[in-house]
């Protein structure tokens, strides 16, 4: 063994066996929770590459990431890869070049792939699989839906058009927590599938959702539900397009943020419509006018015996069946009452009834001498002002008493709320920050094991040195010692005596002495 290694045990040879183990046993615990502290510092920091994966998808981007040589994780439920968080940016840049993640399904990619040996029913079957890909990726961009998965039926052309069947589809749609579609996005998932294949129609498409729900009926009342939803479209818009106008007119008098505007409105949606029909029978109008006039001669009349000659008129002057005549004038002249006929449609979806809700807050004064903390006191607005507000909302709404309209105008104080609030983000996420605490932790446990650990050790290992490694005094030393030593025998034996005598002379005093020291040391 080197010498020098001997010296360095010698302080720790000459413990007991018990110190030694209790040195030992920091000393092994120190350097494991060290090397444990270390280890945790310079651990590989994990962030999600991309969550919510379907399997598809998530076997890509592992594969990919084994032949980059890249380390990552996989949640444990196999929707998310984990990879270290300064490769997050760059490998997602990387992947979505490479069209990943698909978001489920394939699309037309699948015909990348060349296959001379296909047959044209795999063709087919892969172009119906391509378009049901694509579409489920387009559904799945909308808002509020979190997967989109979409079924069609393609039937064979026929050379009958009366024998051809409709192309139809199905899509079943998972939406996020909390979230539901509209009419008017259900809508348009179903013009958006029916526009996507060549001769479908908006009706035989059906709209589902992950729980079984149909968002898109196929029944003949769905014509009446369209209406109903186009009115409920009208009466929102007024109502928001009243609100922002009204909040706009608040906002400039009382201040941002220190009023609400609620507007509901009632339409009347029936379709009138109306025949009248006008007479004045002070004004007359010709509506017709007939005349006959008749004026004198002879008229010759059949006479004598019956044949062609009285037949013809060729009887004598004077004979039988001559008269003489006159003139006559006949007029008939028609009017008509003067009349007017009118068809009036009252035109559908007139307001019916404005009703309105302001809240409007107070005003905030510390009072004066108060402490800087001390909280505000709330001061209602005057009744003055608040008539004024009032009047202005009136006539921003068109207030109309006889139609029913009502407007409230309240002051009430309003509370603080954090409802949408951006999360601002933490300083302690910034990758500097991150690097500085992680140096900062080592820097920590190593000072605190020189100053816990080492420096209790180096305590307990300082031994002082037997009595054996003392030098030897010598003969002239030795003298002088035991001379000193009778000296102070000497003189502590004559003080002895000197106090007996004392305490022989007055043993009263000596006795109020001593009392007096154990009362004061009780």
């Amino acid at each position: 063994m080197p010498e020098g290694f001997k010296k360095l045990l010698e302080p720790f040879l000459a413990l007991s066996n018990g110190k030694r183990l209790v040195v030992a046993g920091v000393a092994l615990a120190s350097l494991l929770a060290f090397a444990a502290l270390i280890s945790i510092a310079n651990k590989t920091d994990y962030r999600p590459l991309f969550a919510k994966l379907t399997t598809e998808d998530a076997g890509e981007i592992v594969k990919k990431l084994k032949e980059q040589k890249i380390p990552y994780q996989i949640s444990s439920d196999g929707k998310a890869v984990l990879v270290p968080s300064d490769k997050v940016y760059d490998l997602r840049l990387s992947l979505a070049s490479e069209g990943l993640p698909q978001g489920g399904g394939v699309g037309f990619e699948i015909f990348d792939r060349k296959n001379f040996g296909m047959t044209e029913f795999v063709q087919k079957l892969n172009y119906q699989r391509a378009l049901q890909g694509e579409l489920s990726r387009t559904i799945a961009q909308i808002a509020g839906v979190e997967s989109a998965r979409v079924h069609l039926a393609l039937p064979e052309k026929t050379l009958f058009k009366d024998a051809e069947k409709p192309a139809t589809a199905s899509v079943v749609l998972k939406m996020r927590s909390n979230r539901t579609l509209r009419e008017g996005e259900v809508q348009g998932v179903l013009h958006l599938v029916a526009s996507s294949i060549e001769g479908m129609d908006p009706e035989n498409v059906t709209v589902l959702d992950s729980r079984g729900k149909v968002l898109s009926g196929n029944s003949p009342t769905d014509a009446t539900s369209k209406m109903a939803g186009v009115r409920q479209g009208t009466q929102r818009a007024f109502e928001k397009t009243e609100e922002e106008k009204l909040q706009s007119l608040l906002d400039r008098v009382v201040g941002s943020g220190k009023s609400v505007a609620r507007v509901s409105a009632s339409f009347d949606f029936k379709q009138v419509e109306k025949y009248e029909e006008r007479y004045d029978p002070e004004s007359a109008a010709v509506r017709s006018e007939q005349r006959s006039e008749e004026k004198g001669g002879i008229t010759t009349t059949a006479s004598g015996v019956p044949g062609v000659q009285s037949n013809l008129g060729r009887a004598a002057a004077g004979a039988p069946g001559q008269s003489g005549g006159g003139s006559k004038t006949d007029e008939t002249l028609n009017y008509e009452v003067s009349r007017s006929t009118a068809r009036i449609i009252e035109p559908v979806g007139s307001l019916a009834k404005v009703s309105v809700a302001i809240l409007v807050d107070g005003r905030y004064e510390i009072p004066p001498g108060a402490k800087p903390d001390a909280k505000a006191k709330y001061l209602p607005r005057s009744p003055d002002e608040m008539q004024k507000i009032e009047a202005l909302v009136k006539s921003a709404v068109g207030f109309n008493a006889e139609r029913g309209d009502q407007v409230t105008v309240a002051n009430i104080p309003f509370q603080e709320t954090t409802d949408g609030a951006v999360e601002p983000p933490r300083w302690w996420d910034a990758p500097i920050v991150q690097v500085l605490l992680k140096n900062a932790l080592i820097g920590m446990g190593f000072l605190a094991l020189l100053l816990f650990v080492i420096r209790p050790l180096l305590k307990i290992l300082k031994v002082e040195k037997p009595a054996s490694f003392l030098p030897i005094p010598t003969d002239l030393e030795a003298a002088q010692l035991i001379e000193t030593q009778k000296r102070a025998h000497e003189k502590l034996r004559v003080t002895q005596l000197e106090l007996v005598e004392k305490v022989k002379q007055d043993p009263y005093q000596v006795a109020q002495i001593l009392q007096n020291w154990l009362t004061h040391k009780e």
